[in-house]
């Protein structure tokens, strides 16, 4: 079992930014390898993409605390996957912290390993990605950030 956590500092006011990455609509202008995202049904969601040259099609549920400017998330496949999202007022800027659960299964680890240079450097490349995405995207500055997961390598 391993968890990941990360945080950046994006300019531009907290509110702003959660109501930006808490819309299921925009996960895949933030998400690397995401490329597909829509509710399934009330608490869930369904997203499409490719990872390392595999498309993935998952469902999973995903709670947003508008109160709170926090977002949790999970699948129940067979990676054990789940992660945390919280967005903190720092004067007119806000601070994005995400934490990711992450305990792949074998054969997804093993590409993560071929492709990327092992599960934990996979797994940080990609959140840091997404929090540059955010920031990128929040501030207009820029764009999805993309990760090495997005990049089509000979299959193994």
């Amino acid at each position: 079992m391993s968890d990941y956590t990360e945080t950046i500092d994006v300019q531009a006011p907290a509110k702003t930014v959660f109501g930006f990455v808490s819309d299921v609509k925009n996960l895949p202008l933030y998400l690397p390898t995401v490329h597909q995202a829509s509710r399934a049904d009330a608490g869930h969601v369904a997203v499409e993409g490719e990872a390392n040259g595999h498309p993935y099609h998952s469902e999973g549920w995903f709670k947003s605390d508008e109160g709170g400017m926090r977002l949790s998330w999970g699948s129940e496949g067979a990676n054990d996957y789940s992660g945390e999202l919280r967005v903190t007022a720092s004067g007119d800027a806000a601070r994005v912290a995400c934490t990711l659960h992450f305990n792949p299964k074998p054969d997804t680890a093993a590409q993560m390993e071929h492709h990327q240079g092992g599960r934990d450097a996979a797994i940080r490349e990609g959140l840091r990605a997404s929090l540059t995405s955010i920031k990128q995207l929040c501030e207009g500055t820029g764009g999805k950030q993309p990760s090495s997961a997005d990049r089509v390598d000979p299959p193994l």
